[in-house]
């Protein structure tokens, strides 16, 4: 059920938040990118690739601070890698194939792993053959949640985030 696969703060509209695990003080979050059915209306269906059987595919929630790891299986045909859209991080984390890291080929998983430094909402997709695999639905989103709350903002209840693609 939905409210089975919530796991944070946020509630994305047409999706869910990816639980983690914690692993030596390490935020630890695991994405499979693979290709699935998706119905996207009773009736209207197709092949898209994704995230853990989902387009858009699940969304990462840490805190300002955490040290995150993310594991990254590729379960496609062809190579992918994962770019984290407006993150501030270390070159080699992030994720434009050839440049900052090699290609994650199929069968294969890689180890991001990170310390988030500021918050926001941000998204997740690939930059390897980017132009293919995010027509076929590879993004998802990234919220991170301040660590130290707003002087002048009371505290927030719900977040709402809602990916349209065509």
């Amino acid at each position: 059920s939905p409210a089975a696969r919530r796991h944070g703060k946020v509630r994305t509209l047409n999706g869910w938040s990816l639980p983690h695990r914690m692993d030596g003080g390490v935020k630890e979050f695991h994405l499979v990118a693979e290709e699935f059915e998706h119905e996207f209306a009773p009736g209207s269906k197709a092949i898209c690739w994704g995230y853990n059987g989902g387009t858009p595919g699940p969304t990462i929630e840490a805190t300002e601070g955490d040290r995150v790891r993310i594991l990254v299986t590729n379960r496609l045909r062809e190579a992918t890698t994962i770019h984290w859209h407006g993150l501030l991080l270390p070159s080699g984390m992030d994720g434009v194939g050839g440049l900052t890291q090699p290609k994650i080929q199929p069968g294969e998983t890689f180890a991001y792993e990170f310390t988030r430094r500021q918050h926001g909402t941000h998204m997740y997709h690939p930059h390897a053959d980017e132009m293919t695999q995010m027509a076929m639905g590879m993004m998802g989103f990234w919220v991170t949640h301040p660590r130290e709350k707003h002087p002048l903002i009371d505290e927030v209840d719900r977040d709402f985030v809602f990916l349209l693609n065509a």
